[in-house]
């Protein structure tokens, strides 16, 4: 017989051996296995009921509560409610405005049985503390704290123990801000800002998850995407998903972001003498503009003197911008992290990259996991499980409570402290509990009266000094500096712009990577679809790391970016940067291309003139189907792409809400994700655009007449529904469905995710606790895709019964519209007239996505708009 080779050869490898591990199969024994599959169908699991011999006058079966607390990320709080089941934390939703991804994400390790260590000495743990104390200095190193009830406690403990030395370590400092204030103000102060307040903003090297307000941010800027809309500038040095939303952006090395931070503070008159530069027009354009109204956003890694000019460019410009106290009361720095290894008694109590804790005298390790290096590690508290109080980006003091009991015997950093001074901690005030039940902060931060100090050139120190390739690290946009590394959700959420999973990455612009000669290969191997990419030597300071590269436009000539999370240096986080390849290979797995639509016009881009004499589409509806019979309501989504910029939060907030498993980076690999959201990314001549793609509840949905077993089917209100027993997963709906929204269990992935890769574990993992009881966990062989939420539907449905009236205008929320930060979702109803998605419809710039398919989507669009300054021609200037 002929050897086989090529494709069939590929798929036997890759699919019969994870089916057949025990070799080739024959004819008869696949039919034999056949037989045996019959005999071993799914048995029914029989669980005993066990009922409250007392119950709770707050729990009601099958009933939720929300409750408000603040969960801290980085030391800053962020308000949010918490949407409890039978008092299990199964969801949260911003308070106020907006939320990172994190606290969403950390529900995962609320439950995570990987926590679970030894049963924690708390006692034996005081005694050899005190004990070492008593021997020596002892550095504790805390991280970035807000907490003031946390810094009495400090102080009481300095004063008890006075060889008790404390440091404080963050990979991703906040410190040159305070720097900054000090050059310009005469005083350290800590900058709050109202950007939706101006008509121009320049966003300085500045992302989202990079500063405390960043969502925050979004939120207040996103409300000015529509006309009148602001206009926005970027100028920076990597490529981030505030530029991506920036009318005008310039790409610079970082050293060359502070040399135009000059330039332009002389152009406004700030400084004297004139600009060495113009940058191609860029400049002269975007001072006219701020001069108009308005405000720069610097980030937090620019040095202390371009800090300082920015500070003095927001006054000169009258911008939204007030100052108050510092949230910390010491700032935060890398530095700690090489006092800390040079410690001969440690206690690390720090979150991100972990010092070495051998050869010490004595060395104990605090946090949410165990940690085998030091001979102490203890527990700390998960935020839920804990009350304190925390500030927020703006300066309020929010209150926390705990929500749930700690589940491995774990305290937090108030209780630790309290419990060396042998002190127990107040329980909640009743202003606090007030604070709680209301939703609002326990106190306002007090605005300062500061202004610029006259000489600011004489005290400016030297700005960066240009070198041929700059590096900067970054918190990642998942794992941050490397603490949420144990989380699989941020694991395989995919990173913005990348839209890499499960690894870090160098990247690196396309010239960068001609000029080492690894360009071509690289992109010979995306067309043949091989994950693999060269790894690099990187060598910044006196610190190196092995990186894989990926090339990604926008990224300016001679700067690169690598995440916190897989290379840290404890002296900052610019560097000048030796590359070397080293003849090696690394996979890397990127979804940017599952579910790829093809060359269409998936994002339309209008700007903001365009937009307002635009007339909206007569929809063309044709077709040989009978109409579908029309029930009480009609839900409908539209999805604002102007408020939009890609952050993935969606898609997270659906993954938690609906039990989706997390699959792996090998399953990821070949394309076997399952989020229900996949936010796509286009470089286009506009820049950088984002769409995010769910299934889009066709009302000729094509999926729906190909299934055998009637597993899809259309609802009355509109839905395309999943009955999940009847799938026998032939795949036709998704072979058949044009947007690629569909998800397959190939594995009994729900079941592997709870039991931490073994399914039969699943039924005692405490993660089963994760999972929302009102939404079913699916089994292998079953398809599955976005529902609207129709858990969320119906029982609203059913809440509205009881109290004897109609579902309100806009009731219903959808996990991923509460969780935007942009507010770019919006569910509704069409047959509703007060609904805000009858006014989306009539935009000129409503459009539904492959409106050629003709499949009459529920789910539209919104175009993306722009507001350029016609004196700028995108592309001289910068990427």
């Amino acid at each position: 017989m002929k050897e086989r080779r090529g494709y069939e050869d590929s798929l036997e490898r890759e699919l019969f051996r994870e089916e057949f591990p025990f070799g080739p199969v024959t004819r008869r024994g696949f039919l034999a296995l056949g037989l045996l599959s019959l005999a071993a169908c799914t048995p029914v699991v029989r669980r005993q009921g066990v009922p409250y011999v007392r119950q709770p006058e707050w729990v009601v079966e099958g009933g939720e509560a929300e409750f408000v607390t603040a969960i801290s990320h980085a030391g800053f709080a962020e308000p949010v409610r918490v949407k409890v089941y039978q008092e299990r934390p199964l969801f949260l939703t911003p308070l106020e405005r907006a939320m990172s991804p994190y606290p969403l994400a950390g529900l995962y390790a609320l439950y995570d049985p990987a926590r679970q260590g030894k049963a924690p000495d708390w006692e034996g743990f005081y005694a050899a503390w005190r004990k070492a104390l008593a021997e020596g200095e002892t550095l504790l190193v805390l991280p970035r704290t807000t907490s003031p009830r946390l810094e009495g406690l400090l102080e009481r403990a300095r004063a008890r123990f006075p060889n008790l030395q404390v440091a404080r370590f963050e990979a991703w400092s906040l410190e040159n801000i305070y720097l900054g204030a000090e050059l310009a103000l005469g005083r350290r102060a800590w900058p709050v800002y109202t950007p939706e307040k101006a008509e121009t903003v320049l966003l300085l090297d500045v992302d989202l998850h990079e500063h405390p307000a960043g969502y925050l941010w979004w939120e207040a800027l996103s409300r000015r995407r529509l006309p009148p809309m602001n206009r926005i500038y970027a100028v920076e040095s990597g490529a981030s998903l505030l530029g991506s939303m920036a009318d005008h952006r310039l790409a610079l090395k970082p050293s060359q972001v502070e040399a135009f931070l000059l330039a332009l503070a002389q152009a406004l008159g700030v400084l004297p003498g004139s600009p060495a530069s113009e940058y191609g027009g860029f400049l002269p354009a975007l001072a006219e503009d701020l001069r108009r109204g308005g405000v720069l956003l610097a980030g937090p890694q620019l040095s202390p003197g371009a800090q300082a000019l920015a500070m003095a460019i927001n006054q000169v410009l009258k911008a939204p911008v007030g100052y108050v106290e510092p949230p910390e009361r010491e700032a935060a720095t890398p530095r700690a992290f090489a006092q800390a290894e040079g410690a001969q008694r440690l206690v690390w109590a720090a979150e991100g990259p972990l010092p070495n804790l051998s050869g010490k005298a004595f060395a104990a390790a605090l946090s949410l996991y165990p940690n085998k290096a030091a001979s102490w590690s203890l527990p700390l508290a998960h935020p839920l499980e804990a009350s304190g109080q925390h500030l927020d980006a703006e300066g309020r003091l929010w209150p926390a409570q705990a929500l749930i009991q700690p589940l491995w015997g774990g305290k937090s950093l108030e209780e630790v402290l309290a419990g060396l001074l042998g002190e127990e901690l107040p329980a909640l005030s009743p202003e606090e509990k007030r604070a709680l039940v209301e939703g609002r902060p326990l106190a306002r931060a007090q605005a300062l009266s500061l202004e610029v100090r006259p000489g600011l050139e004489g005290r400016l120190p030297p700005l960066r000094k240009e070198a041929p390739l700059e590096i900067t690290l970054r918190p990642d946009a998942s794992l941050y500096d490397g603490r949420y590394r144990d989380n699989p959700y941020l694991q395989e959420l995919p990173r913005p712009l990348s839209r890499l999973v499960w690894d870090g990455a160098l990247l690196l612009s396309e010239e960068d990577a001609e000029a080492l000669g690894l360009l071509a290969d690289i992109r010979a191997r995306e067309r043949r679809a091989d994950p693999k990419r060269p790894l690099l030597r990187v060598k910044a300071g006196e610190r190196e790391a092995l990186l894989p590269l990926w090339p990604l436009p926008g990224l300016p000539k001679g700067s690169g970016v690598a995440s916190l999370s897989h290379f840290f240096h404890p002296e900052g986080v610019v560097w000048p940067v030796e590359v070397s390849p080293t003849g090696r290979d690394y996979p890397l797995v990127s979804t940017q291309y599952h579910g790829y639509l093809g060359e269409v016009e998936a994002v339309k881009v209008m700007e903001e003139a365009e937009a307002l004499e635009a007339e909206p589409e007569k929809e063309k509806r044709v077709s040989f189907y009978p109409p579908w019979p029309q029930g009480e309501h009609a839900w409908a989504m539209t999805v604002d792409l102007s408020r939009c910029l890609g952050c993935g939060l969606c898609t997270l907030a659906c993954q938690v809400e609906n039990n989706i498993p997390v699959v792996g980076k090998e399953e990821v690999k070949k394309g076997r994700e399952m989020h229900w959201i996949r936010v796509d990314r286009y470089f286009a001549e506009e820049g950088v655009l984002h769409q995010p793609v769910m299934c889009q509840h066709c009302e000729k949905a094509p999926c729906e007449a190909v299934c055998p077993v009637a597993a899809t089917v259309h609802s009355s209100e509109g839905l395309n529904l999943m009955v999940y027993n009847r799938c026998v997963g032939t795949k036709y709906c998704s072979a058949n469905c044009p947007y690629k929204a569909r998800r397959f269990n190939f594995f009994p992935y729900g079941e592997a995710f709870v039991g931490k890769g073994d399914p039969r574990r699943a039924q005692e993992s405490p993660l089963a606790l994760l999972m929302n009881p009102e939404v079913t966990v699916r089994s292998r062989g079953v398809m599955e895709k976005c529902t609207y939420c129709v858990q969320r539907i119906e029982s609203t449905r059913a809440k509205a019964a009881m109290e004897g009236r109609k579902i309100r205008t806009g009731e219903i929320k959808t996990a991923c519209q509460e969780a935007c930060p942009g507010k770019a979702i919006h569910f509704g109803d069409l047959l509703d007239p007060e609904d805000p998605i009858q006014a989306h419809r009539k935009e000129g710039r409503h459009y539904a996505l492959l409106e050629e398919a003709n499949t009459w989507p529920r789910t539209t669009y919104l175009a993306h708009l722009k507001n350029p300054n016609p004196k700028l021609k995108e592309g001289k200037h910068g990427a």
